[in-house]
Parts: structure tokens; C-alpha cells; sequence
């Protein structure tokens, strides 16, 4: 769109031309009046389209990523993940070496290699590693709509990468948290000791505990998804590849009586809320709960967890209650049993193993065992 701006020097409004690549980068150029300034608006349009429907072997790069990221946006994939894509494409576009306008083709391995590795030294494998997989799948994207062919020319190999492990509290801590949770602090609370009640805390915790729901889903939770003759709840879930599911689960009966009592509470101050959970302050759904774990584990002094970690206890408490594995991954509601496997961080098979053999306390004796190896060695 043109704009005008005033010439410092002689005082007067001149028009430019502006219009944003499909970089991220603006590009301007100053015009004698309105009508050049769109004329010139136009005709970079009309090279970017044209560029764009060049042939198979010749489309830019800079087309690729656009049409990719255009695509990826009409099948409605989540914003965080949509987000994450859209700086990697233009970190990559304006990675030292890659010329956008050149054909996708022209990108050669090295070069994509260096800008990774830069990637690695300055940040982690871990996250060189994700941008490996969103430049991959935009060739593989691609490749299926018929604008590229062949091999994908940017298959890096993957980065060593160092996992920290998640901290899960004990069920201890969750539970001191719990019993602090519906106090908090105000203005004067260091000199009274009093603080605010915000009940609705209470049943927000207890809900993640007895679903393993991901943070967006409670906070997003409305009356409608509350089954409470059925005792069941309906989660949503926003998938990487586009849309929302959602899921039956549950209700156990201490949630389905704790969660009657919160809305009959909230409906004396909100009396119109759809939302389960409703922000005191806003009246509105929580947008943001980013502090309210660490100030409520700061005020019942345990470490401090998230939301996420309530997930992994739950899934941790069922481990230990031996729940087969099966029943957890479909509370957690994954498609993989790998990934189920890393929340329980389950070793109950090599638990069964060692009591065989060493729980009735009796331990292999040395010269047993060189008996033993002197018969394996005849």
C-alpha cells in the first residue's frame, strides 16, 4: 500500500511504492504520485506471481517457502506451529549464501549444512534438528504439489542433541501445593499475613491431576464439554497438521463433585461464563497462566513445576499403580507407545526382572559364580 512521508529537507509529502517480499524484507520506491506508487506495487506483484508459476525445475525458493507457508496456513495447523515454520523459512531465506530468488534446485547441501551448524553452535542440536524438519518437509511438500522433483537435495544428518529431562514433582508436592492454592498474596498480605481466596484454583489443579490434560485444554474447557450424568469430559486438541479433535474421557467422581461445586460458585459472579475456568480479574478465560504455578509452589515451598509436569505425574501415579500400559496411553491420548513410554519413564519390566532374581535376599556367591564360569569355560 502507498505512503506518504515528509522530505525533512524541502518539507514536502512524497509518495513511495511499498510492498513486503515474501522474505519478511519490505522493499520501497519513491514515486512522483499515488497513482505510480501503485502502478509500481502492481508490477512487482505481477514478477512475484509470474516467478511463482515458473516450472517445476525453475520455481525460487523464496516461491516455494511462500506457497508452502500459504498452504500450510488454508489447512489450519496450529498458530504456535505455524508460527515456528514461518521463522525458520525466513531465517533460512536470509542465511548467508542462499539467494531466495534463484530455483529452490540452486540450494545445494553445503550451504544448508553451514546454516544448520551455525544453528547448532549458537542455540543446540536439538533445535537445529527442528529446523532440519520443517525445511524437509517443505521440499516434501513440494515434491507432492508438483512444483519440485527428485531426491531432497537438504538431507542433512541430524544433530546430537542433549535432552534435560523433565522434572516431575513428587505427589507429595502436588499436593501442598493444593492445599495453598486457593490463597493469594495482596498488597498487604507480608504485614497481615491474609491473603485473597480465589477458589476456583483448587478445582483448576485437581482437574489437570485426574485428566493428564495438556495446559490449553483446561484452560480452554467450556460448560458444554462437562458430561456430569455420562461423568465424562470432552478435551480439544489442536493437531500440528491442521484442525481440532476432541476426546471423551472420565470424569472421576471426585472431579465430576468438585467441578459441580466450582460452577455453582462462578455462577454467582459470572453468571453468562461458557468457559469453565474464568479469571477473576478479566471475567474472561485465562489467556495466560504462565506465573500462577511458580507463585502457588513459592507459596506451599516446593520446587517449582508447570502444568505440563501435572501430566507426567498422573501418568507416573498410574505407572506406579500398574495400570497397563495400554490404559495410559489412551488416558494420555497418544498415538505412540514411544512417547507414553518417555512420560511414565516406566522400567516395571526390568523391576519384574531384578525381583526374580534378587528378591529373597539371597545374593550369588563368589565362588558360585566362578564354579560357574570354569564350567561354562569346559
Amino acid at each position: 500500500m502507498p505512503i506518504q512521508r515528509k522530505n525533512k529537507k524541502t518539507g514536502k509529502q512524497e509518495w513511495f511504492g511499498r510492498i513486503t517480499l515474501p522474505t519478511g524484507k519490505r522493499k520501497e520506491r519513491k514515486c512522483k504520485n499515488k497513482k505510480e506508487a501503485l502502478d509500481w506495487e502492481a508490477l512487482i506483484r505481477r514478477k512475484l506471481t509470474e516467478s511463482s508459476k515458473t516450472p517445476t525445475h525453475a520455481i525460487s525458493l523464496h516461491s516455494l517457502a511462500t506457497r508452502h507457508l500459504e498452504a500450510q496456513e488454508a489447512k489450519g495447523i496450529s498458530k504456535r506451529w505455524f508460527q515456528d515454520k514461518k521463522l525458520v523459512i525466513k531465517a533460512l531465506l536470509n542465511a548467508p549464501g542462499v539467494q531466495p530468488l534463484k530455483p529452490a534446485m540452486n540450494l545445494d547441501h553445503e550451504t544448508v549444512r553451514k546454516f544448520l551448524d551455525t544453528i547448532s553452535k549458537e542455540k543446540s542440536g536439538s533445535r537445529a534438528n527442528r529446523y532440519l524438519r520443517h525445511i524437509k518437509r517443505m521440499w516434501a511438500w513440494g515434491k507432492k504439489a508438483g512444483l519440485i522433483s527428485g531426491e531432497c537435495p537438504w538431507d542433512v544428518e541430524k544433530y546430537k542433541e542433549k535432552r534435560n529431562p523433565r522434572y516431575v514433582p513428587p505427589e507429595d508436592d502436588f499436593w501442598k501445593v493444593y492445599e495453598f492454592a486457593d490463597q493469594v498474596p495482596n498488597g498487604g498480605t507480608h504485614v497481615s499475613g491474609k491473603y485473597n481466596l480465589e477458589p476456583h484454583r483448587k478445582p483448576l489443579l485437581l482437574t489437570y491431576l485426574h485428566t493428564a490434560a495438556r495446559k490449553s485444554e483446561v484452560l480452554d474447557l467450556k460448560k458444554e464439554d462437562l458430561d456430569f450424568s455420562a461423568r465424562k469430559i470432552r478435551l480439544w486438541t489442536a493437531k500440528r497438521d491442521g484442525g481440532m479433535e476432541y476426546d471423551w474421557i472420565p470424569m472421576t467422581g471426585i472431579l465430576c463433585e468438585e467441578l459441580q461445586a466450582h460452577l455453582e460458585r462462578q455462577k454467582q459472579t459470572f453468571p453468562f461464563a461458557e468457559h469453565v475456568f474464568i479469571n477473576p480479574k478479566t471475567g474472561r478465560k485465562y489467556s495466560s497462566v504462565n506465573k500462577m504455578m511458580d507463585r502457588m509452589c513459592d507459596r506451599a515451598e516446593v520446587k517449582r513445576f508447570g502444568f505440563h509436569a501435572i501430566r507426567h505425574l498422573t501418568a507416573s501415579i498410574l505407572d506406579s499403580k500398574m495400570v497397563p500400559m495400554a490404559d495410559i496411553q489412551a488416558i494420555l491420548r497418544h498415538k505412540s507407545m514411544v512417547v507414553t513410554a518417555n512420560y511414565v519413564h516406566s522400567i516395571r519390566g526390568a523391576r519384574v526382572e531384578l525381583d526374580k532374581v534378587f528378591g529373597t535376599g539371597k545374593v550369588i556367591q563368589l565362588e558360585d559364580m566362578k564354579k560357574a564360569c570354569s564350567g561354562e569355560q569346559a
